[in-house]
């Protein structure tokens, strides 16, 4: 997932009467039109850098507590079921046959495999399993263990994400270490969808012995760390793999992840010094948190975002025109000075933003106009407004706050928001199910890669219910299909006209770009993130 491009906010017009007040902010509702300018709220944090104590030599040993928003649920990587909770654990456990550049950047580094190459149809991929590589219980990582993770990664009954394997057809063994994987057709994404979790390497044998369910109790991976105890809901803490592939790695011996929803409690670990990082630092706190010289703030530039769902089930939201009424009623740059301390970008696209994506002057963002949206509801078969729900997680302030002035916006073109705050696993689930009718389907909600082909597959084509909103458009699935297997240059304009056609018709809705901000204590060093948001710790050590 990656980058964002240049802020912008939108000029508000003359302030309303009525207002909202939540979490100490108030908010005042406008209608009238808007444009993009820069924004001069915009609150600055580092990136990918290091305090001056982290530059000398990295040293070995010692233990880390990590302050984190959501916990695993499950640590079966093909079926996360608690977003990045499930996500960025798995990620320390185990590894696919090409990764994002753990240090950032939007480059793939080696995996498992130490080396790949394609064929020039772009049909064929050979991949060779570094010879050094070995799961946490000792055994070599094997040409076995690839082809066998490869065919689960394209079986939908295996993979909820199996849509990502599109152009799969199989893979041969050539040796005990290589590996051809065979494409029905070109797939220029096919890289970045085995570089994440859907495609780690898991160890056959072992597998088959013990059953699914029973494996992923107790996993085994090639990753940096391993399991050494669990308690769901409270913390998990991993330990060195003393068979981990890079030389000198990990770092640490041991790390704990310690899970909070509440901002606060999060906040206070990391201040006392009972936890050495945090994630999820409320967007409220980044200015106070700079003024802490022991600690540090981090951003990772993603593809995160505030991502809205419809359900096209609801004959209300099925239509059209209440669906761009929203969009034109939304007053994006509030939310991003009020709630997010201006660290937002107002998107330009239903989806987050990806390498690849048209610009604001190519492709518009829809604008602050309550007129239009107005005139867009009366329009619609709703002209008299309706109820809806909006389910939201649980547990966090900016939710809260931001469910509240949702309410307030679409009031004033007659959508009566109910509001109702889910735990995060219900809410997931029911996200799944299609029981719903707005909601937010992750508290932490982020592509798993940087380019558009993981989300247009989703979004675009028929399975996964076009991404559980049951939004269908058969104009757009060929426009979809087509762009996920061409290879040559001219993607790059169909995706804009895809990125384009997806933001007119609307199916879901994307309220903000955001980035990813963590905290740390200064002695805490080599604290990277990658591309896609997670920090894989092999690193990460503490200095004196």
């Amino acid at each position: 997932m990656r980058l964002l491009k240049p802020m912008f906010s939108l000029r508000r017009g003359s302030i309303c009467a009525t207002a909202v007040v939540a979490a100490g902010v108030t908010f005042a509702g406008c209608g009238g039109s808007s444009s993009t300018s820069s924004s001069s709220a915009t609150t600055k944090v580092t990136g990918n850098t290091q305090s001056a104590d982290c530059q000398g030599t990295p040293t070995n040993g010692g233990s880390l507590t990590y302050a984190r928003q959501l916990g695993p649920v499950t640590l079966d990587p093909f079926r996360p079921t608690n977003s990045q909770g499930d996500i960025f654990a798995t990620s320390i456990i185990y590894q696919p046959l090409v990764q994002p550049d753990p240090k950032g950047g939007s480059k793939l580094v080696p995996g498992v495999a130490d080396k790949w190459s394609a064929s020039p149809d772009g049909k064929t991929y050979t991949f060779h399993i570094n010879p050094n590589a070995k799961f946490s219980d000792g055994t070599p990582v094997t040409a076995e263990d690839a082809k066998f993770t490869l065919d689960k990664f394209a079986d939908p009954k295996w993979n909820i994400a199996s849509v990502l394997a599109g152009g799969y057809k199989g893979t041969d063994i050539v040796d005990k270490s290589t590996v051809k994987v065979h494409l029905s057709a070109p797939t220029p994404g096919f890289l970045w969808n085995i570089a994440i979790f859907d495609a780690y390497v898991i160890p056959k044998k072992k597998v088959l012995a013990e059953g699914r369910k029973a494996f992923f109790k107790h996993p085994v991976g090639s990753g940096p760390f391993m399991v050494k105890s669990w308690n769901p809901g409270s913390s998990i803490t991993f330990v060195r793999n003393p068979y981990y592939w890079e030389k000198g790695l990990p770092h640490l011996d041991k790390i704990t992840y310690l899970y909070s929803q509440d901002d606060n409690s999060r906040l206070l670990a990391l201040e006392s010094g009972r936890a050495q990082m945090a994630d999820g630092i409320p967007f409220s706190q980044v200015n106070t948190l700079k003024a802490k010289p022991e600690l540090e703030l981090q951003t990772a530039k993603v593809p995160y975002w505030l991502g809205l769902w419809l359900n096209h089930q609801r004959p209300q939201l099925a239509d059209q025109n209440v669906r761009q009424a929203i969009q034109y009623a939304l007053d994006k740059s509030l939310i991003n000075q009020k709630i997010y301390a201006g660290l937002g970008t107002i998107p330009n696209s239903i989806l987050p933003q990806f390498i690849g994506d048209a610009s604001s002057s190519q492709v518009k963002p829809y604008p602050l106009d309550l007129a239009k949206a107005k005139a867009l509801m009366a329009k619609s078969k709703y002209p008299k407004g309706f109820s809806t729900s909006l389910q939201y997680p649980a547990g966090y302030s900016t939710y809260s706050t931001l469910a509240l002035l949702l309410k307030q916006e679409l009031a004033q073109i007659g959508i009566n928001l109910k509001l109702r705050a889910v735990d995060q696993t219900a809410e997931t689930n029911n996200f799944y199910a299609g029981n719903y009718d707005l909601t937010f389907p992750f508290a932490q909600f982020s592509s798993d890669v940087p380019i558009p082909d993981e989300y247009a597959a989703f979004v675009g084509l028929p399975a996964m219910h076009h991404f559980f909103s049951w939004w269908k458009d058969p104009k757009i699935e060929k426009m979809t299909a087509d762009y996920l297997h061409n290879a040559s240059p001219s993607r790059v304009q169909q995706w804009h006209q895809l990125q384009q056609a997806l933001l007119e018709k609307t199916p879901m809705i994307n309220i903000l770009n955001l980035p990813f901000v963590n905290a740390h204590a200064k002695k805490t060093c080599g604290t990277y993130l990658n591309a896609l948001g997670a920090d894989q710790l092999q690193y990460t050590w503490l200095a004196k």
